[in-house]
């Protein structure tokens, strides 16, 4: 009974060609900093959108951009004469980001879009909310700078910003299908071109275009990190194409690219291994599972110590399999959805004839997973099923939705703390409708998703209960095989563990109770009882 490892591809993204542009594409400076800027802040001969870059922080967030539009205060306050924008700007400079915010909207609450700096304040409001930690408000505004595109010169400083902001949870729909992947930016700067070129190939090569794909992909710079996550990208279009000598190939090209970071390269340590472990090469596959790292005591983790259960099991190291799938019982990984351990755990058993155990595994999946087991058969919507929804929650676009979901929460729970100008000039309400809409649409998005993937999990949960029937039926016919006298094995070696008095290793009796940081090397003792004839395989 193998289990079968996945790999998983990273954000659904869109499509479209980069149109060529000439080298001499016009660019104009944005706005200088007032005069009367703080002196740290004056910059004679660098531009606005350079100092933006340089207090740039890499987070993320998404957003709707129909909610922007929506300004009420225009049509209760008097227009903000040009010198808010000035204001704005030199609060801005100063690091005075909740000043900056509430001056460049107000700016843009009051005006028309016709206004000159229009877009200009748009682009610094939504810097300044990304300072501020609302990365959802920020993608809103940057979103309008960057689709608009009435100052083009604004729009490579516009999606280096969209880029940082994807790098945590976003509104995919958003900022990748509706910006990147459906728009023609023409001529872009080589860092921004990477980032574009990679994810219109990405979308491509997910509709089965590989040529423009491959195109898009062979546009990225050789020492750009996209260029790695383009090589990892090819190598799983391989693998689902059959083709394991390429996208071993890639896999290795990605891994050892210098400017691969360390999540790709755990991605790409990770692919190794499990295509290792199904060409049945254990050994190999278990020295890049001991190479991979995840966050700690995270879902990653539990299902990394999966798999490097299993590869254990068919080395027949079943001590190490049986200390693995002990630390998966640790609280930190009780949410985590495994129904494959007590699978494993009933195998091993019984493959060193401890039947009675085996059949108690069978049963503790039996009790934990009965109700929901109940619940699928009685054709109930699934995704009011906690474990269900609680494993489809945690994986793929649903595990990203939901996490989008929760910074969605967070953020708007952000709002009351700012007060002051905000207050004046209506900023708090402004983000409250733009977030409860934002909040709205995903909560509809997030419950359609739902839908097939707690059926997925549901389909997963019952195809491991038919072989937990069959197993237990296995189980009672080796209870009760009759066996000769001379048939009866003899303790080996391996079956005696000879506790020293002394030593570097301390030996102890397992009393449930878990240290983190000791999980990773558990080892649980346990005699064979079969005999030599009826040893299982």
């Amino acid at each position: 009974m193998k289990r079968t490892a996945s790999l998983i591809w990273a954000l659904p993204l869109g499509a479209l060609l980069l149109g060529a542009a000439p080298d001499d594409a016009p660019a104009t400076d944005p706005p200088a900093a007032p005069a009367d800027a703080p002196a740290d802040a004056k910059k004679a001969d660098k531009s606005a959108i350079d100092a933006v870059k340089d207090a740039a922080s890499g987070k993320a967030a998404a957003g709707v951009a129909a909610a922007t539009d929506v300004n009420p205060e225009k049509s209760r306050r008097p227009a903000a004469p040009p010198e808010t924008f000035e204001e704005g700007l030199t609060a801005f400079y100063a690091d005075d980001y909740p000043l900056a915010a509430s001056l460049m909207y107000d700016f843009i609450a009051t005006n028309e879009d016709t206004v000159d700096n229009y877009e200009w304040a748009e682009f610094f409001l939504g810097v300044s909310l990304s300072r501020l930690g609302f990365k959802h408000g920020a993608a809103e505004y940057l979103y309008n700078v960057a689709k608009n595109r009435s100052k083009p010169e604004i729009l490579p400083d516009a999606l280096l910003e969209i880029e940082a902001l994807m790098q945590s949870p976003h509104d995919e729909a958003l900022l990748v299908d509706k910006l990147i992947t459906d728009s023609d930016f023409g001529y872009l700067p080589l860092a921004v071109a990477d980032f574009v070129n990679y994810y219109q190939g990405l979308e491509d090569l997910r509709a089965e275009r590989t040529a423009w794909a491959e195109r898009l992909f062979g546009r990225i710079r050789k020492d750009s990190s996209y260029k790695a996550k383009a090589l990892y990208a090819l190598a799983v279009q391989r693998l689902r194409r059959n083709s394991s000598s390429d996208a071993v190939r890639l896999f290795r090209e990605a891994l050892v690219h210098p400017a691969a970071d360390r999540d790709l390269r755990n991605q790409a340590r990770l692919a190794l291994a499990r295509v290792l472990y199904e060409n049945q090469r254990f050994k190999e596959a278990r020295k890049i599972y001991d190479s991979v790292e995840v966050p700690e005591l995270s879902t990653a983790e539990a299902s990394l110590y999966l798999e490097k259960a299993w590869t254990a099991y068919f080395l027949k190291d079943y001590r190490r399999t049986m200390g693995i799938l002990y630390a998966l019982e640790a609280p930190s990984y009780r949410e985590y959805f495994g129904p494959e351990k007590f699978l494993l755990r009933a195998l091993v058993y019984t493959n060193l004839c401890h039947y009675i155990p085996a059949k108690r595994e069978i049963r503790r999946f039996r009790f934990k997973f009965g109700p929901t087991l109940h619940n699928v058969r009685n054709r109930i919507d699934l995704r009011e099923d906690e474990v269900l929804r609680t494993a489809a929650f945690s994986r793929g676009a649903v595990g990203r939705l939901a996490a989008f979901r929760k910074l969605l929460t967070n953020e708007y729970d952000l709002i009351d703390t700012m007060g002051g100008s905000w207050l004046e000039v209506g900023l708090d309400d402004q983000l409250k409708r733009i977030y409860e809409l934002k909040m709205k649409q995903t909560e509809i998005r997030l419950e359609g998703a739902a839908r097939k993937a707690t059926r997925e999990v549901a389909e997963e949960l019952v195809e491991f209960e038919e072989q937990m029937y069959l197993l237990d039926y296995e189980v009672g016919l080796a209870i009760y095989r009759r066996l000769r006298k001379e048939d009866a094995r003899r303790p080996s070696e391996a079956d005696d563990l000879t506790i020293p008095w002394s030593g570097k290793k301390a030996y102890y009796t397992f009393t449930e109770e878990f240290w983190n940081d000791e999980l990773p090397t558990y080892d649980f003792f346990v005699e064979n009882r079969c005999f030599d004839e009826g040893v299982q395989e």
